[in-house]
């Protein structure tokens, strides 16, 4: 057993002391404060929706003549069934050529265009992109068409994207982070959700044959689960026609009825020994409302509010280095996390810390008006970018939210009353619902771990090839 440096009053005392007196009051020169959030007003969007029921957005924006279009399908990993990555190896095949030209065909047909192709699978989404000249929008689109409409699909391909795969998979899967992801998400879903395994097995990719790949994309391809995105500068008439001309014809193809992906509480502690490692692989899962909920602001507040104050209180004290929190949203939910790779010897302690702010937290009001006018005014930062203003843009629509959510993302943000974070919490962010996975040293912290008062109680998981 260690002997813990603070005992819990203590370390409540240093925590409130911390919120309530930031550091920076106590020395005489101030920084200049926060100014008022800074307006934010999307820009001009025009969505129409074609007969077959695909959407195209047009964002006329930015100063250069360069466009980028995204060719987004509602199709991912939520789709894979027990099929771990299916979705990724289809996309991958189809990569490789489309209308029958080769892969370093359609690459140098975008290259004369100034660009290439882009493609991303993720658990909802595959996006087909490009980023080229203003001149060549209409040409990029017609090979874009051709990438998710007309994919080769040839076997020739397929042993090249099978040794892709698995040799990420291979370097990829041994870390600590990838393990504890693994093991988290199979406590976040049942055995059967399509998240229930991060990854899949070499066996598995190398199973997956080219009918396979078309099965997919029979399932799960078409007109009304496509929305494009054509962004930049563009005759918006001459972009209208191309899309008509290329995806007018397509079939409306699938509905989406891929499963919800609201992920279970716990409580659960699972360790999983890596002998001799220097730092612990820490994530710490709560479940939470989705991101349409009426918590959902009050939610991302108090992740800035805590992730500062850890990350801060962290380094300074030589816990760790890269301390984070995060939301994810999905499906009908969604789960905020502590990530954090923290020295072995201290792992216990700064767990110790960080159960303590939160359960301060569940009981206290602090002000947080610097952390929303923060939050309000990056929001507008991120957003004076191309990618920032398409990704979130693309996020209102993967949820479904209210066309005007970006408008009134500033003031929902500056409207949280600091009191319903300590009410978030005491619904969501509770000891009985948590997840936690440590990949770790567990001959030097485990001990340790089993004796956190925020864990007793707790079932335990425990992986060790130790004898």
């Amino acid at each position: 057993m260690i002997v813990l440096a603070r005992t819990l009053f203590a370390s409540l005392l240093l925590i409130c002391q911390a919120v309530a007196q930031p550091a920076l009051a106590q020395i005489d020169s101030q920084p200049p404060e926060i100014g008022p959030p800074i307006p934010f007003d999307l820009p001009p969007t025009n969505t129409i929706m074609l007969e077959n029921g695909l959407k195209v957005t047009f964002i006329p924006w930015g100063m250069t003549p360069t466009a980028q279009i995204i060719v987004s399908v509602r199709a991912g990993n939520i789709d894979d069934g027990a099929e771990t990555w299916l979705a990724d190896t289809t996309v991958a095949v189809m990569e490789e050529g489309s209308a029958g030209r080769t892969r370093s065909q359609t690459a140098t047909r975008f290259a004369d265009m100034g660009g290439s192709l882009f493609t991303r699978v993720t658990h909802i989404h595959s996006t087909f992109a490009t980023y080229i000249l203003s001149e060549s929008a209409p040409e990029a689109l017609n090979l874009l068409a051709d990438a998710v409409r007309r994919p080769n699909f040839s076997a020739r391909s397929l042993p090249r994207v099978r040794q892709n795969l698995t040799h990420y998979l291979s370097s990829t899967r041994a870390s600590p982070d990838a393990q504890a992801l693994e093991a988290f998400l199979a406590h976040l879903y049942p055995e059967g959700h399509p998240y229930h395994s991060a990854y899949p097995t070499d066996e598995q990719i190398n199973g997956y044959t080219i009918a396979d790949m078309r099965r997919f994309y029979r399932a799960n391809f078409g007109a009304q689960r496509t929305h494009i995105y054509i962004s930049g500068r563009f005759d918006q008439a001459e972009m209208e026609r191309a899309v008509r001309d290329n995806f007018g014809d397509w079939a409306m193809g699938p509905f989406d009825d891929a499963p919800q992906a609201i992920p279970a509480p716990g409580p659960i502690v699972h360790l999983i020994d890596r002998p001799g490692s220097p730092q612990s692989t820490v994530r710490l899962i709560y479940p939470v409302s989705p991101i349409d909920g009426k918590m959902a602001r009050a939610l991302e507040v108090f992740d800035n509010s805590v992730g500062a104050f850890v990350s801060t209180r962290n380094r300074e004290l030589g816990y760790s280095y890269s301390p984070a929190t995060y939301i994810n949203w999905t499906r009908g939910g969604g789960y905020w996390t502590y990530a954090d790779d923290i020295n072995t010897p201290m792992t216990a302690q700064a767990l110790f810390d960080v159960f303590a702010l939160l359960d301060w937290q569940r009981g206290n009001s602090w002000d947080t008006s610097g952390t929303k006018q923060w939050m309000a005014n990056i929001f507008v930062m991120t957003t004076a970018s191309t990618d920032g203003l398409l990704g979130q843009i693309m996020l209102r629509d993967t949820h479904d939210l209210p066309f005007d959510y970006l408008n009134s993302y500033v003031g929902d943000i500056m409207d949280v009353p600091d009191d319903s974070l300590a009410a978030m919490a005491r619904m969501h962010i509770r000891n009985d619902r948590m997840t936690l996975v440590i990949v770790g040293d567990l001959a030097v912290i485990e001990a340790d771990i089993r004796a956190l008062p925020a864990l007793e109680g707790v079932e335990f998981i425990v992986e060790s090839d130790r004898d």
